[in-house]
């Protein structure tokens, strides 16, 4: 079994050997929000011990892996910023292109995390 980040679930991935094609084919058996990654009991009765038991470990390594890395880059978000901004200061024209394409895509996420900010109440 193995599984699939797709936005805000993941998917519970079984390979199954297929004769005919002489490979392995990929069936997904389920999704889980990843916001509260527990295994719905309908679920849990299509999975065998052994694939509940790695489902199990992935929410343990890998998902609390992704939850710090968010929660690490929300800490330091403040301080990224900040060196961002001085690295655009210090740009000169043989670096135009980068850092319009990066200003680009930065003003893209800050418009969302505004939007985000928003919509949680966080701003007054």
């Amino acid at each position: 079994m193995h599984f699939r980040v797709r936005k805000q679930v993941v998917q519970l991935v079984r390979m199954n050997y297929d004769p005919a094609i002489k490979r392995g084919r990929a069936q997904v058996v389920g999704s889980v929000k990843l916001a509260n990654p527990i295994l719905p009991a309908e679920l849990r009765g299509q999975l065998t011990a052994q694939e509940v038991a790695e489902f199990d470990t992935w929410v343990a390594t890998q998902h609390r892996s992704h939850q710090l890395k968010q929660e690490l880059a929300a800490l330091t978000l403040a301080e990224q910023i900040d060196q961002a901004r001085e690295w655009f200061e210090q740009q000169g024209t043989e670096n135009e292109e980068t850092a319009r394409v990066l200003a680009e895509e930065t003003l893209r996420s800050i418009k969302q995390l505004r939007r985000t900010f928003n919509q949680r109440g966080l701003l007054d």
